[in-house]
């Protein structure tokens, strides 16, 4: 995987300001295209989110047209005079089914966690959850805090002998490469393992063929498994984790594993996520 196109939720103030300058300098550090999203909700959209309230509908609307188009103005004026390849697109619909489908046409797309910090953000909710769990593709998701240039010097990446977390191994390799050292962290559970499984050490071995500098960690599972990630993370001084991201619908409804939801709502440092 090379990373050419970025894909970033726009939305207006502060912490769409820092997401969209993270996204810039990213793009910057692979040469990448940026193309900026927002999302003008339709009739559909509106009336969901405004829970059937009829009164209120056209003024709901009117908000996500004019977040919409302060989103257009900070990335315009953001990247003016840019070298880097742009682009700014807007759709109509379920900002979630918009992002998704958006996301399909890129190599990576920046979200923010949606905690709704930012009275200036966008009018309406976008779950990054929904987003990775339907777009195919790797999400970055970026904490209300979160750092206004890109860095990943040293990256902890998560592994289990699974599927998305071997996906997140190749989706990541791009930042891999570049990183001076990744942590490759197993959290090993105590029960016994009762299917065959890939060993941390091979996947090791699996990256340095591709020239990543590895650093190989084991811990016990002691509590929250994501908790401990972010933890070993913060003491190592990393700039990003890297895992496999776990869910399934129930009842029209995504139910997160107990890593992904942590690591999404509680993590300070950037997480790349892969299902």
């Amino acid at each position: 995987m090379t990373i050419k196109e970025i894909l970033v939720h726009v939305e207006p103030g502060a912490v769409g300001e820092r997401r969209l300058g993270y996204a810039l300098s990213m793009a910057k550090a692979f040469g990448a295209k940026v193309t900026g999203v927002s999302v003008v909700l339709s009739p559909t959209a509106t009336a969901f989110a405004m829970m059937g309230d009829a009164q209120i509908y056209a003024a709901a609307a009117e908000a996500s047209e004019e977040s919409c188009s302060a989103a257009r103005t900070l990335f315009a004026n953001a990247t003016a005079g840019s070298s880097l390849p742009t682009e700014w697109r807007e759709g109509t619909g379920i900002p979630v089914e918009v992002i998704a489908a958006e996301a399909g046409r890129a190599d990576l797309a920046i979200l923010g966690r949606d905690d709704r910090s930012d009275p200036d953000g966008a009018f309406y909710a976008l779950p990054p959850a929904d987003v990775m769990l339907a777009c195919g593709r790797p999400v970055l998701v970026l904490p209300s805090q979160s750092p206004t240039a890109f860095s990943a010097k040293r990256i902890l990446l998560a592994w289990k002998s699974t599927a998305q977390a071997a996906r997140a191994a190749h989706d990541a390799l791009p930042l891999l490469t570049q990183a001076e050292e990744v942590i490759l962290t197993e959290i090993v559970a105590k029960q016994t393992a009762t299917k065959y499984e890939i060993a941390i050490e091979t996947m090791a071995d699996h990256l340095r063929a591709h020239g990543v500098t590895v650093t190989v960690r084991k811990f016990a599972q002691a509590g929250d498994a994501g908790e401990l990630l972010i933890r070993i993370a913060g003491e190592s001084a990393c700039d990003l984790i890297v895992a496999g991201a776990y869910g399934h619908n129930r009842v029209r409804e995504w139910v997160l594993g107990g890593v992904t939801y942590s690591l999404l709502n509680a993590s300070p440092i950037p997480c790349l996520l892969s299902h």
